[in-house]
């Protein structure tokens, strides 16, 4: 295990620096097409070249590429991923407070779609051709068919907007002013857990509505293969009940593998939480990366970019983990 460990640690520390080396290089390279430098964004488009030439000596900015990345990766070891001139603050300050919105949306939404996945598809593993698993693999043909940036706004009109105009789904049947659900905004969780959860129930119904539809498919396909394996006839034999069957012996052998899809989808849950965030105005880390390219912050975004790469490396390399505790073909596969 202990192998095992040091060898995905190693492959981490890799990853990330590879991930921030392409994401410094787009930087320099989005800044020398546009012209735009950091040094040229602080001084003004009229400043004096003798001007931009001191506040590029004040950035740094004046050194070779390479020098300045390996300044880049001490000050992102440290945490510190640099200084927002047109925010006036740390980058640092600016995406931790955007994480814990976005981290909000995606692990809560992602909690959500295992539970309805899980529920959906061991009712269908168990009672296969049944009425009830017709109805679930009729919500995940459907639920893969639609987008969530077609989902996340329609349950924004539908249940946040239309019932304040005395509407739900099209028909006048609410007084005016009726609060379902609110139609932007975000709570921190610290400062009213009720109000963040209130807040955050149709963005996560927005990413529940697609990934619940694509693991419940994986539940009811995984655990019909277990139930058709030998040990489970045996135990059957033995008098074991279904329920017991499925928590002890079919679950264990499911999760490894939804452990690892969840630890991907989690990764791209990630990279599209734009959509969501825009929808309903929660001020998250695409939010901000948006925000940030619109005003030309270059360090913002970089620091935005940068961050998610090293939290999805970190998350990754935990479910990697997490899978090698319980599946030991995955520590052998990784010793050879």
């Amino acid at each position: 295990m202990s192998r095992f460990l040091a060898r995905r640690l190693a492959g981490s520390v890799v990853q990330v620096v590879f991930i921030t080396a392409i994401v410094w290089v787009i930087f320099y390279f989005v800044a020398a097409v546009t012209g735009a430098s950091p040094a040229l964004r602080i001084a003004g488009k009229t400043a004096s070249a003798a001007r931009i030439r001191q506040v590029e000596k004040m950035l740094g900015t004046d050194q070779p590429y390479w020098e300045q990345y390996l300044r880049f990766l001490g000050r992102l070891a440290r945490g510190d991923l640099g200084y927002s001139y047109v925010e006036n603050r740390s980058v640092t300050s600016i995406v931790v407070p955007a994480a814990g919105a976005t981290a909000s949306v995606v692990l809560g939404a992602a909690v959500l779609w295992m539970l309805i996945a899980v529920a959906i598809g061991s009712y269908g593993a168990v009672r296969p051709r049944s009425a009830g698993d017709v109805l679930g693999r009729s919500f995940a043909v459907l639920g893969m068919s639609i987008p969530v940036f077609w989902v996340a706004p329609m349950l924004s009109v539908l249940l946040a907007y239309q019932p304040t105009q005395g509407e739900l789904f099209g028909l006048h049947i609410l007084p005016a002013g009726t609060r379902i659900f609110p139609i932007d905004g975000y709570v921190n969780l610290r400062d009213d857990p009720v109000q963040w959860a209130y807040h955050l129930i149709l963005p996560w119904l927005a990413y529940a509505a697609t990934f619940a539809a694509i693991y419940a498919r994986y539940v009811r396909t995984l655990t019909l293969e277990q139930l058709s394996e030998d040990y489970v006839r045996t135990a059957e034999a033995k008098g074991m009940t279904r329920r017991r069957l499925l928590s002890r012996h079919v679950g264990r052998n499911v999760a490894p593998v939804l452990i690892a899809l969840l630890g991907t989808d989690i990764g791209i849950a990630l990279g599209g939480s734009l959509f969501v965030e825009s929808v309903f105005n929660i001020p998250g880390l695409g939010y901000t990366g948006i925000s940030a390219i619109e005003n030309l912050d270059y360090p913002l975004v970089t620091g935005v970019v940068a961050f998610a790469a090293v939290v999805a490396v970190i998350a990754n390399t935990i479910v990697d983990l997490v899978h090698g505790l319980l599946d030991p073909r995955v520590r052998l596969g990784a010793a050879h």
